[in-house]
């Protein structure tokens, strides 16, 4: 699988909206900035047609350590989660 960089990203977003790469790096910054704070608050986010992004609490639960066998507990959490769009899915069953 080929890998894009985010500089590359942001030359290709520019490329394509005839934006400064300035401009479209300041507007990504913002954004994931933008939804980091909305995680924080537990606000869940939809981006019709894109993707879904929210936070997941995880119950506290005991584990083993693969390599000594050991029962470790892990606390309980929050955690982020994307769920993608049917629209992405659909474009992936197609290759």
């Amino acid at each position: 699988m080929n890998t894009v960089s985010a500089g590359d990203f942001i030359k290709q977003v520019a490329e394509m909206t005839g934006e400064s790469q300035t401009r479209i790096k300041a507007i990504l910054n913002a954004a994931g900035e933008a939804i980091k704070e909305n995680l924080k608050e537990g606000k869940e986010m939809h981006f019709i047609g894109y993707f879904n992004v929210g936070v997941k609490a995880k119950k506290a639960q005991v584990k083993l350590n693969p390599f000594t066998g050991e029962k470790v507990k892990v606390p309980a959490c929050k955690v982020p989660t994307i769920k993608m769009s049917a629209t992405f899915k659909q474009l992936l069953k197609k290759k």
